[in-house]
């Protein structure tokens, strides 16, 4: 099975049906507990806050969710109102509490962060116009592995830049009139070839405009961000990638300033679909790729999984 046919797979188990699944069992049992359909209201929750909602849209994550929603409704109001003595054995309740107990630290965790508001941080101007734009994986990613993968993802962390990686942010744009899921072509995701402008100040130290872009999700990508600049503004060092071959405007030791034009989206590098990763590091020495990831907010709020933003 290809890459492609390997995560649709993937998304369609976990997004849909999963949920369908778990609406089922309540459904099916007649002695249902408050207990039980509370575990599926969490999964739901997580779900809501965490899903990759980019590949389905987010006219049928509310639509979708709404309706499993009513479904658990019902459910509860019928057993609120349905006078059932209920004898469940000790050690199911034990296990579907240590369930349940699991299942609500994680969306803490997911809580977490999308509004702790770190002490190191650093507000940018958003390196994208014109357009609703969707953080795919964002926030301090040792915290919940479930809204940023970057920290624990097993290449990362074999290649010791997890840490650098902490606050690392995936971007996307959402286009309502593209209805394709998963396309094959780079063209056909809408943030491919948008401008980006340059999020902070600095001098830019690296660049790297020679890398070819991948067709989507066609599996054995390199190692790297792909086309690059990064831009050092004293110990600071931001990262954005995964740009256009050839696309660049900037040079080494160019100074820059907000708003400067950088270069466009592409899909190069260590990228499955045309998006912008971005990512702020302090580092001592140019070694940046083994320094500390830093919080990045917009607005004043955290880089968080699904936040959307829509520029003019």
């Amino acid at each position: 099975m290809n890459e492609r046919n390997r995560i649709i797979l993937k998304l369609i188990l976990s997004h849909i049906i999963l949920p369908v699944v778990l609406i089922c069992i309540p459904l099916a049992i007649i002695n249902v507990s408050y207990l039980l359909l509370s575990i599926v209201q969490t999964v739901f929750c997580i779900l809501f806050f965490s899903g990759y909602w980019e590949f389905f849209g987010f006219k049928f994550k509310k639509l979708y969710l709404l309706s499993l929603e009513i479904v658990l409704l019902i459910l509860f109001a019928q057993k609120e109102f349905t006078a059932i003595n209920v004898h469940f054995d000790i050690l199911l309740l034990s296990l579907l509490s240590i369930i349940q107990a699991y299942l609500i630290i994680i969306f803490i965790k997911i809580i977490i962060v999308i509004y702790k508001n770190d002490k190191e941080k650093l507000e940018i101007v958003f390196p994208l116009r014109n357009g609703k734009y969707l953080v795919t994986d964002g926030g301090n990613s040792k915290i919940s592995r479930l809204m940023n993968y970057h920290f624990y993802s097993y290449i990362h962390r074999k290649k010791k830049t997890n840490h650098s990686m902490l606050y690392a942010t995936d971007i996307v744009k959402i286009d309502a009139d593209r209805k394709r899921f998963l396309p094959k072509h780079n063209e056909e995701y809408p943030i491919f070839g948008e401008n980006v402008y340059c999020p902070m100040e600095g001098l830019v130290v690296k660049i790297e405009n020679g890398i070819n872009d991948n067709e989507p999700f066609a599996g054995k990508y390199p190692y790297n961000t792909g086309n690059t600049v990064v831009i050092r503004n004293g110990n600071y060092y931001f990262l954005l990638g995964h740009l256009k071959k050839g696309s660049i405007e900037l040079a080494e030791r160019e100074t820059v300033k907000q708003n400067d034009l950088i270069g466009k989206i592409g899909n190069s590098g260590f990228s499955e679909r045309p998006h912008l990763h971005m990512q702020l590091i302090e580092s001592e020495s140019e070694d940046f790729w083994h320094g500390k990831g830093i919080c990045i907010q917009y607005q004043g709020k955290n880089l968080y999984k699904n936040r959307v933003i829509i520029m003019d």
